[in-house]
């Protein structure tokens, strides 16, 4: 199981030694943004840090190669490496710079510091020394997490980049971009939807529209649902419809937490988290992205049914996948997940609500609701695609197959 990436610091006061330890799977997101913050700013004079990296594994050479170029020696700063993993120690290797003092245990690294007092040097590794603030902790996470779900976005985006750039005959990836781009904004489409739908979607046929007769709202007019009535809800903002079906869901369910899960024909059996609330930012990001046959979203769009989890703590088959471990870990402990279906079965997506009390059960009037209002975003998903995505890729293909000066030929 992917362990979250951590950071704590410590330190004494009128003592220029701070103690910085790495816990988790790391990845290059991950070193810029927990490591980055304490080698990246300029430190008070003759500051001595300590980098323990006994409970840290470097995911690869990407990770390790950051973390060497944060450490390489600059602004007056002497750094102390403990326990570091063999792919760090191999790309601090390949550096012509004089590298940081390599120690097995963080006594081991203290000891080496003559100017530091034994009490202070007991302070660091006891329990007296001054942490990293909760918020701070808290902030540094976030930005973990953010980045973290950024680059799973930038891989379908990368495909459909190439895709566009070869089809229509560009000059640079730069100009696939903008396409994407403007007809994401013309239309207010996320860019990773409308990537998406690029990779599966098949291509135009030469000189002629893309989706002839298919697309613009007018000719599609939205649904009639309870989901869109009232208000001032927009049936062709993504966002706002999925912060809308959320909010029901949870308040159907009177739910400690909801998740909503969406398939992407790009990215083959794994679904993506496109709306939640209540969620704690660990467990966010444990389902980001889900291919677990075990865990409860993939294995309700399998079977295209409701599935009841009474009690994650028991439970042999969801409450053993890491997503039902990092549930638990949550404070969860009974789920019920609902298959959005379209009139053939089709899943479209799943809807999660959590309950922290075990064997927490919906009246069947509620669960009913529940489901339909499943029932109703797989109708509202349909009409969004056919209406509002296919349109953007109208648009899209519409401007790339302007003659301009990028294109070649």
């Amino acid at each position: 199981m992917t362990r979250v990436p951590e950071a704590t610091a410590r330190w004494v006061k009128a003592v220029p030694v701070r103690l910085v330890r790495l816990s988790g799977d790391f990845d290059a997101v991950s070193v810029e943004a927990l490591v980055e913050p304490f080698l990246g700013s300029a430190p008070p004079a003759d500051e001595r840090l300590v980098l323990d990296l006994t409970a840290a594994r470097l995911m690869g050479t990407a990770a390790s190669r950051a973390l060497a170029a944060h450490l390489r020696p600059g602004a007056g700063r002497t750094v102390l490496l403990v326990a570091t993993p063999p792919a760090a120690r191999a790309a601090l290797a390949t550096s012509s710079a004089p590298r940081p003092q390599v120690y097995e245990t963080v006594e081991a690294a203290l000891a080496a510091l003559p100017e530091l007092p034994a009490a202070a040097a007991r302070a660091l590794t006891g329990t007296h020394g001054s942490e990293l603030t909760q918020d701070r902790f808290a902030e540094l996470q976030q930005q973990v997490f953010g980045l973290t779900a950024k680059s799973r976005s930038r891989e379908v985006i990368g495909m459909a980049q190439g895709i566009v750039l070869e089809r229509y005959g560009l000059r640079s990836p730069s100009a696939a971009f903008d396409l994407l781009r403007v007809a994401s904004q013309h239309h207010n489409v996320p860019v990773r939807i409308l990537s998406a739908e690029v990779v599966a979607a098949g291509p135009p046929a030469p000189g002629r529209a893309w989706f002839p007769g298919l697309t613009g709202r007018d000719a599609n007019a939205a649904p009639r649902l309870a989901l869109l009535a009232g208000g001032d809800l927009d049936a062709g903002d993504f966002k706002q419809v999925l912060r809308t079906v959320v909010s029901r869901a949870a308040t159907l369910a009177d739910a400690d937490a909801v998740e909503v899960h969406l398939p992407y024909a790009a990215l083959g059996r794994a679904l993506i988290l496109e709306g939640h609330a209540g969620l704690e930012a660990e467990y966010r990001n444990e389902v980001a992205e889900v291919k677990d046959p075990l865990s409860l979203p993939v294995l309700v769009h399998a079977k295209a049914q409701t599935v009841y989890v009474a009690d994650l703590a028991t439970d042999l088959n969801v409450g053993t996948s890491p997503a039902g471990r990092a549930a638990l870990a949550a404070g969860s402990r009974a789920l019920l997940g609902v298959p959005a279906l379209h009139d053939d079965r089709v899943g479209a997506g799943v809807i999660t609500v959590h309950h922290r009390r075990p064997g927490h059960r919906l009246p069947d009037g509620r669960r009913t609701a529940l489901e339909s209002l499943a029932g109703e975003l797989a109708m509202w998903l349909s009409w969004y695609r056919r209406a509002v995505v296919l349109s953007a890729l109208e648009h899209l293909h519409t401007r790339a197959s302007w003659p301009r000066p990028g294109s070649r030929g």
